[in-house]
């Protein structure tokens, strides 16, 4: 009997395999024609944990030698309450949103890392001479501004020349008055000062502009150029557009990865500042944060925080160098110039109560402007003691108490008299004789209106006010930002001021006025406000009394020669921390004497970001500005990338 063609064709197929360790694929389709059920089923469970054990060594291996990884891309949005006007490091100081920008988009000699350390950036390198008056940089040559033009040893030269041109009206002119500047070739440049002054380093943070931009703009029309709003500079972001609404209001600021940076551009591809007129509320920042329409919020007030913690949103709190305080402005009331008046109103503070009612304790109250960590900084220093009982004692020797009745009736018959000289003023002659007439008679409803205004007017807690033997009241202007937690601290000092009879009067200002409202004509009895010190100690510009005059930033109009010439000791010997240190801690001995303010207390910075956010890694800022130190670290998107 001849064998079936399918037993032929299976004998043939074994002698072709005959020989070899390894079947073809085309053969192993046919195993299954050769093997019993049984063996076929082994067969296929063998090929299914080969196959599972490839899978299995395959993730083993991924996980072990594949990574996840920063990826370019993404588009970052922060909410940021407040308007640019100014996108210009000479100006952006007077205005902490140009500041937030203006950091991205310029970049200075020097920088601030992450770490806090003074690094160069546009600089290579730099030399300092033995008198230590000389600095001389070599810079980067592998720079170019968002235009495409190389930056040089020029553009140095006329930003700082810019800065010392009066007629600028730069708010850093005082911080580079006296230095010369010479460009000594492209990538060389020279700073000479008259005195040797070792924070002049901290200086030269400030942004370079370029000189082919803004050379044909005269210096008394810098302020109102257009580019001031559409810079160009050396930045990790360059400027993309900004959108208004119908009033012209700034409302959005997008600016777009520079991926020709000279360090490490940044890995968000979008950066966008959008702008609101207020934190709580309806169509607020912190709504706008929580429902995730943005991505960061760029300050988290301290009484607003619980509204802002959600789920995939990260709190970030940054150690700050800067402190609170009440600056009495002794060159507008003449109050303020007894030593007795300031010190009852230190003493009448409960300054643990202002922490923690405005707040919620999230700081360290202060008794001096030598913050902990600082050369001169003494934990021993004498603590001024909350006391009414002493800040009436102190007042009674010059100001006389007198009952809130009495006040009452006083300013009641003054605002009659206002009515009645208004209705002089406005009443029509007679028509028969021309004379005029005015009636005395008090309508129901005006005085009724004039007892609801005094009722507003006089705190209940005020149960009696002080007068001097000339009949003057004792009656302060407290002016300060309208933020929840200035508003709240300046109610809490009103309130501790009213219990020793002083007429406190309360003034609050949208933070982007107060500089032109306030600072600039010192127009207030009482400033309510923060001082940012920054990395450096140097206390001279907030202290020293040739910073009296706006821009400067000494506030109480201090002045006090001794002080001067130690604050100037501190500048010379600032490499030297003993003697810096020894230099400051004896002005904090006249300071707290003098007391021309009243130090509240230091916060944290806190600002909030969405979990999508990675690579954010501070711990500690000198300027809420700084919390872009790592910025190109910042990322949204991942990739893979394999170790080896």
């Amino acid at each position: 009997m001849k064998p079936i063609v399918s037993d032929q064709h299976d004998v043939a197929l074994l002698r072709r395999v005959h020989g070899r360790r390894f079947p073809r694929l085309r053969q192993i389709r046919h195993v299954g024609k050769i093997l019993s059920p049984s063996e076929q089923l082994a067969f296929r469970a063998s090929v299914a944990v080969l196959a599972l054990g490839i899978v299995w060594y395959g993730a083993v291996f991924a996980k072990q030698y594949r990574v996840k990884t920063p990826a370019v891309g993404g588009r970052y949005v922060e909410a940021v309450v407040g308007s640019p006007e100014l996108v210009n490091p000479l100006f952006a100081p007077l205005n902490d949103v140009d500041t937030d920008i203006a950091r991205l988009v310029y970049s200075g000699l020097m920088r601030v890392d992450k770490k806090q350390r003074l690094v160069p950036d546009l600089a290579v390198s730099y030399e300092l001479s033995e008198d230590k008056k000389t600095y001389t940089f070599a810079l980067r040559e592998d720079v170019v501004w968002h235009d495409g033009e190389r930056f040089t040893a020029d553009d140095v030269r006329f930003t700082i020349e810019t800065i010392e041109n009066a007629d600028v009206n730069s708010p850093l002119y005082v911080s580079f008055q006296g230095v010369t500047v010479e460009a000594l070739d492209e990538y060389h440049v020279r700073f000479t000062l008259k005195e040797p002054f070792a924070p002049f380093l901290s200086s030269l943070t400030v942004g370079i502009l370029p000189e082919h931009i803004w050379s044909d703009v005269s210096p008394e029309r810098m302020r109102l150029a257009q580019r001031n709003l559409q810079p160009i500079g050396t930045g990790p972001f360059q400027f993309q557009k900004l959108s208004k609404d119908e009033g012209g209001s700034i409302t959005s600021y997008e600016l777009a990865r520079f991926d020709k940076h000279y360090r490490q551009a940044p890995y968000i591809k979008e950066f966008v500042f959008q702008f609101f007129a207020a934190y709580d509320g309806e169509g607020g920042a912190i709504q706008a944060t929580r429902r995730q329409a943005v991505d960061g919020l760029h300050f988290v007030p301290h009484d607003l925080r619980e509204q802002v913690q959600r789920k995939h949103i990260a709190l970030h709190t940054l150690q700050l160098p800067q402190y609170t305080a009440l600056f009495f402005n002794q060159t507008r009331d003449a109050a303020l110039e007894a030593a007795d008046t300031r010190a009852a109103l230190a003493v009448a503070l409960d300054k643990d109560r202002v922490l923690r009612e405005s707040l919620n304790g999230e700081g360290q109250v202060i008794y001096s402007p030598i913050l902990p960590g600082f050369p001169g900084y003494a934990p021993e220093i004498e603590k001024t003691p909350y006391s009414t009982e002493q800040a009436n004692a102190l007042l009674d020797k010059e100001w006389i108490r007198f009952p809130a009745e009495e006040y009452r009736t006083l300013r009641k018959e003054e605002l009659l008299n206002e009515w009645r000289a208004l209705q002089a003023t406005s009443t029509e002659p007679a028509a028969e004789n021309g004379t005029a007439t005015a009636t005395t008679t008090v309508p129901a409803d005006e005085e009724k209106a004039m007892d609801a205004k005094l009722d507003e007017e006089i705190h209940e807690a005020q149960t009696f006010f002080r007068k001097d033997k000339d009949g003057r009241l004792l009656e302060l202007e407290l002016v300060t930002t309208d933020t929840n937690e200035y508003r709240h601290a300046a109610e809490l000092v009103a309130g501790f001021w009213q219990e020793i009879g002083v007429k406190t009067n309360l003034s609050f200002i949208p933070p982007k006025d107060l500089s032109r409202t306030a600072l600039k004509d010192r127009a207030y009895d009482v400033l309510l406000y923060g001082v940012i010190i920054g990395g450096d100690p140097d206390q001279y510009p907030f202290w020293h009394s040739s910073q009296v005059a706006f821009p400067g930033l000494n506030l109480s109009g201090y002045v006090n020669r001794n002080a001067d010439a130690l604050l100037e000791t501190a500048r010379s010997t600032a490499g030297d921390d003993s003697a810096s240190a020894d230099a400051y801690a004896k002005f904090q001995t006249i300071i707290l004497a003098d007391r021309p303010a009243v130090f509240l207390y230091t916060p944290t910075y806190t600002y909030a970001t969405t979990d999508k956010i990675k690579g954010i890694e501070l711990s500690r800022i000198s300027a809420p500005a700084d919390r872009f130190a790592d910025v190109a670290n910042w990322y949204i998107k991942m990739k893979g990338r394999w170790k080896f």
